[in-house]
């Protein structure tokens, strides 16, 4: 392109600026706005702040015995899987340092749901501050205007599951590293200095530590680079190409650990795409949910925490959703392609999206869901940006007019009026979804609204009915009766909608088992065994059936299995030690006490072996003091009674 064109540049296809230089806008205008876009931040999920733990927080954080040794665990963590220390035979994911986070809050404040929001509040308000920053030191656009882009993302109701969901920490952390990778790139290009670029390489591997997805980084820096830089094309490679080493090294590692990479033998009832082996189906199906990512990033109502099997329905060729959603990502691919000499700005946004969008879409390879709100933080940043340029475009502003700063709010009022609604209804969606993700009730009982057809809601919603804790809560035994009939609908109605579903048999056999149904229980838990035998919580929860109707010694074998599979499993080794105490009082009633002592002496083995695994499972010293008097030694029970009573 000619240096005359550069010069008469059309105001209506604004170019993105190509300068590397450091910024000169008054450094204490910048802290301002960024005290304000920090402040909203935090203001607006507030009210997760005295949330408790939901979804997936308890397999990574509350029920993970890896995570409760607190900063013990720290060496285990970057040697294993990410949910590694849980009941759950996945093993594909590798995110320690999200983890070690978690680790280290836990050893901070154990089991405090509220001080681990509080982080996650925290540090979105910093990334939302690092957005702003590395959009100002990047495309040199009027301050104000990325000031409102920075509190629109801020504001955005896509952002509530990952921020009042706990263990979405990963997405939070991901992006933060990514943004600070940035800013160490515009440094390096600036200055050159060999650290900078350390620096970026650096926090590049940090990110890929707190989740795999950030290796989509390697195709957006370079788009930093080239439209917002007057770099060299010899830079650029090799920024970029440092970035690919840093990539293959993390796939290495990520192998390592995992055994592979990518993720194997994906459950149809997480992503519905595997519903049909149509490969021309199960693309259509992929574009058409991408027109459903972009739907909810205009139109975020309603939201939900899942949209899992069968809330999608495969789609064909001829389906006018698929249609829609492929004619305009088509276009919008066109147009980048056409204007990306031209450095031009949408072109720029368009890529990003695409990019950022890149492994979310299952267009490429297939990933452990079809569709999820939280895979919409790092896109929504180039959302939030073309969102801006049609506005300034109808209003005819000029994004890189920075000779009006002083008086931009006055002479804009109408833009400034608009984005003023667009913010308050953004803030009231916000903070009103934050209500629903309080609690597993309050989330499940409010989407089981909104997704009604989705198996996986519907086994979230018995499970959350007919749970231990929950149940206890209930002192009323006809409201605790209702609550089983819900769950036992519910579970019943997702095992319809897909069979093959070894989770829901096993809130089946846990809804049976609590209306004292133990053979139909025993049959739901068999069930979820036969098709997945490599989780051991269905192991211990069959061993639960067996030990009730007296099969003492069946159920140790299943408990042992379950111990076997998983050995952090803690209910298995408490429930293996009292199969062995059920066993020695037999033997003691039969006055074979000789057999009796061998069986108490087994289970306090086992007993103890909980308490290493949790020193803080405080029915295991119980156990263990009413076993020892159980074999006449009541000076050693004493002693274990009394540790258990100093257990809150």
């Amino acid at each position: 392109m000619s240096s005359k064109k550069n010069q008469k540049h059309k105001p209506h296809e604004p170019k993105a600026k190509s300068e590397t230089t450091v910024f000169s806008i008054d450094k204490k205008l910048i802290l301002k706005f960024s005290f304000v876009i920090a402040l909203v931040a935090f203001f607006l999920y507030s009210n997760t702040l005295s949330h408790q733990f939901v979804l997936d927080d308890y397999s990574v954080i509350k029920e993970n015995q890896m995570t409760k040794q607190g900063t013990a665990s720290l060496k285990e963590i970057f040697a294993n899987s990410y949910r590694e220390g849980y009941g759950n035979n996945e093993n594909n994911l590798y995110r320690p340092l999200t983890k070690a986070m978690f680790a280290i809050e836990w050893q901070i404040s154990p089991d405090n749901a509220h001080f681990h929001h509080l982080i996650n509040v925290l540090m979105y308000s910093l990334v939302c501050v690092l957005l702003f920053i590395v959009l100002l030191r990047y495309t040199k656009i009027n301050i104000y205007i990325l000031f409102i882009t920075a509190l629109i993302f801020a504001a955005h109701p896509i952002h509530t599951e990952v921020v009042a969901n706990i263990k979405s920490r990963d997405e939070i952390s991901s992006m933060l590293f990514l943004l600070l990778s940035l800013l160490c790139i515009h440094k390096y290009l600036s200055s050159n200095k060999i650290l900078m670029l350390i620096g970026t390489l650096g926090c590049f591997f940090l990110a890929l530590l707190s989740k795999e997805s950030a290796i989509v980084y390697v195709a957006l820096a370079p788009l930093f680079i080239y439209f917002f830089t007057d770099a060299t094309l010899k830079s650029n490679i090799k920024v970029t190409g440092s970035l690919a080493v840093v990539a293959a090294l993390y796939m290495m590692l990520h192998k390592s650990i995992i055994g592979s990479i990518g993720i194997d033998n994906i459950p149809v009832i997480d992503n519905s795409l595997l519903y049909t082996t149509n490969f021309i189906e199960q693309k259509a199906t992929a574009i058409y949910i991408l027109g459903k990512y972009f739907l909810l990033m205009v139109f975020p109502h309603p939201l939900s925490c899942d949209y899992s099997f069968n809330t999608i329905p495969i789609v064909s060729l001829g389906n006018i959703g698929f249609l829609l959603a492929a004619a305009f990502h088509i276009f919008l691919l066109i147009f980048a392609i056409k204007k990306i000499k031209e450095k031009h700005f949408l072109s720029f946004c368009i890529l990003f999206y695409l990019g950022s969008m890149a492994l979310a879409s299952n267009i490429f390879m297939l990933i452990g869901t079809h569709l999820a709100e939280r895979l919409l933080f790092f896109p929504s940043v180039a959302f939030c940006l073309a969102a801006i340029y049609f506005l300034c475009k109808l209003f005819k502003i000029d994004l890189f007019d920075t000779t009006k700063l002083n008086s931009f709010f006055k002479v804009n009022t109408t833009l400034l009026a608009i984005v003023g609604v667009v913010m308050i209804l953004y803030s009231m969606k916000t903070y009103s979804r934050n209500k629903d993700w309080k609690s597993d009730t309050y989330l499940f009982g409010h989407d089981i609204e909104t997704v009604p057809n989705s198996a996986h809601m519907l086994f979230y919603y018995a499970n959350n009915l007919a749970n231990k804790d929950s149940l206890n809560a209930v002192k009323d035994p006809v409201e605790r009766e209702k609550r089983l009939v819900k769950a036992e609908k519910s579970i019943t109605k997702a095992l319809q909608l897909y069979e093959l579903f070894p989770d829901a048999h096993n809130v089946a056999g846990r809804v049976h088992y609590e209306q004292k149904n133990y053979d139909a229980a025993f049959k739901s838990y068999s069930r979820a065994m036969e098709m997945n035998p490599g989780k051991g919580m269905y192991h211990n929860n069959a061993g639960t059936c067996l030990f009730s109707v007296g099969k003492f010694e069946e159920a140790a074998k299943a408990f042992q299995k379950a111990t076997e599979i998983d050995k952090y499993d803690v209910d298995a080794e408490c429930n293996l030690g009292s199969a062995y105490g059920a066993m020695g009082e037999n033997y003691k009633i039969q006055n074979n006490l000789e057999k009796a002592n061998e069986m108490f002496t087994i289970a306090i083995q086992h007993f103890k072996k909980a308490t290493q695994i949790d020193p803080n499972y405080k029915s295991a010293y119980q156990f263990i003091g009413i076993t020892y008097n159980n074999m006449g030694d009541t000076a050693n029970g004493d002693i274990w009674l009394k540790k258990a009573a100093k257990i809150k």
